[in-house]
């Protein structure tokens, strides 16, 4: 695996952040950034690349990528959310921040639907497509194979990183139930929500959509920069890796999750009880639900630190490959 050409410490700087001292970080930000590295080296980027990052957020992983792709690589980052989105910090002041950095010329960054992109995008495909903890963003389950019938054409090889819903020790089991309970609150909403947990999809959930993405007789693939894209309905990917592993102990994802779900419930009780008198939901549903508070609670409060103690679950990670069928 490629070693990352600069360490956390440096990648850090590139991000946007109210530092004290311009040459250090938090270590809430170098937690993120190791970890993105780590992805990085498990997808095994190679320098000169260009790659398509869909969901790219503020940037994280994207500055990761465009250190690994080099001077000579590219990065087109891609997300659909507003650009005013985001705190303290929204994606466009992130973003632009990291424009104005060494790396800012690898990068060309889009506030654009993946499949708005994907379908009118005809240059050359790229090495690698990459969803790096993106697919609980998604506003439906069915959004993810519907996203992967149209990258199929677009790249040989398609890197994702999600979270496990996997717990190696018992203070990451409160973040594992957190998420699921977030998805299972947004199932029941009746409407479309910007929250950052919307669909929860196990690793063997992924991987199945994506092995089961279906080719159509209006893909189009492209292999070289110089060649006309041709129509292709015999392609699919295929794995070529996977792993659970563990995650960086200082990342914050599970006290920003755990602690929001806690200090909401009696919001969304109150939700899921007018959405009831409308017919929508039943009474064991939400009887359900509030056990499942329960539980978290429970476990949370028997932690040394309460909910600062809920270690954030383990990570997975997969590479598939594009292959030509019959």
């Amino acid at each position: 695996m490629p070693a990352s050409k600069t360490s956390t410490a440096e990648l850090a700087l590139h991000f946007i952040e109210t530092r004290v001292d311009p040459t250090t970080s938090s270590a809430g930000l170098m937690s993120q950034l190791a970890h993105r590295q780590e992805l990085i080296a498990y997808w095994d980027i190679q320098p000169g690349s260009r790659v398509l990052e869909i969901g790219c957020g503020q940037g994280d992983t994207t500055v990761a990528l465009a250190d690994a792709v080099g001077e000579n690589g590219k990065v087109v980052a891609i997300d659909p959310g507003s650009p005013d989105y985001g705190s303290p910090a929204t994606l466009a002041q992130a973003q632009a921040h990291i424009l104005s950095t060494p790396l800012g010329p690898r990068i060309t960054f889009q506030f654009i639907s993946p499949l708005l992109y994907l379908s009118t995008y005809t240059g050359p495909a790229f090495d690698y497509i990459v969803l790096s903890h993106c697919i609980y963003y998604f506003a439906t389950p069915s959004s993810l194979p519907t996203l992967l019938a149209s990258l199929l054409p677009h790249t040989k090889t398609l890197c994702i990183a999600e979270w496990s819903l996997h717990a190696s020790s018992l203070n990451q089991v409160p973040h594992v139930l957190t998420a699921l309970l977030l998805s299972t609150l947004e199932s029941k909403r009746g409407e479309e929500s910007s929250r950052n947990i919307r669909t929860v999809l196990s690793p063997a959930q992924i991987t199945s959509a994506v092995l089961s993405t279906p080719t159509t007789s209006t893909a189009t693939t492209t292999n070289t920069p110089s060649e006309t894209p041709t129509p292709n309905p015999h392609q699919k990917f295929h794995l070529l890796k996977q792993a659970t592993l563990p995650s960086n102990p200082s990342l914050e994802d599970p006290y920003w999750e755990t602690s929001y779900l806690l200090r909401t419930r009696e919001k969304e009780i109150a939700l899921l009880r007018e959405r009831q008198r409308g017919g929508f939901v039943s009474e064991s549903e939400i009887v359900d639900v509030e056990a499942c508070y329960d539980v978290i609670e429970a476990m949370v409060g028997g932690l040394e630190g309460g909910v600062k103690g809920v270690g954030c679950m383990d990570f997975w990670v997969g590479v598939f490959g594009r292959v030509e069928v019959d």
